[in-house]
């Protein structure tokens, strides 16, 4: 079974101009799945977790607190979706036109789930 952690803090072990220009991948609220470390790794209070940047790294245990099954399923999540500006006004002209035929308002926060639920695999609850 997976487990989840739930990000508290992200500094840098940078010093100087190198923290200055440093964007972490860790941001904190954030939930981050967690990946088998070694037995020195634990011992050295260390856990890897999948960042950002898409791949597991070793992060000190203390900027994170472990999270139930519970705590997981509690409250549903958000996503960001990016999508490019061609995409934006086709959305807004379908909804436009949806509006029009159903003589009233569709909100394009409506076409946008639509938009999501036939773009992205994701999986239901």
């Amino acid at each position: 079974m997976n487990k989840y952690v739930r990000c508290l803090r992200n500094e840098t072990y940078f010093r100087g101009d190198a923290a200055e220009n440093f964007t972490p991948d860790l941001l904190v609220g954030e939930v981050y799945r967690v990946l088998p470390v070694s037995h020195t790794e634990e011992e050295h209070h260390f856990i890897r977790v999948i960042d950002r940047s898409g791949v597991g790294y070793l992060y000190p245990r203390d900027y994170f607190e472990m999270l139930t099954e519970e705590e997981l399923l509690a409250s549903p999540a958000a996503i960001t979706v990016y999508m490019s500006l061609r995409d934006k006004v086709e959305l807004r002209t379908q909804a436009d036109r949806q509006s029009e035929q159903l003589q009233k308002s569709v909100s394009m926060s409506h076409i946008v789930r639509e938009w999501v639920e036939e773009h992205l695999d994701l999986a239901s609850q």
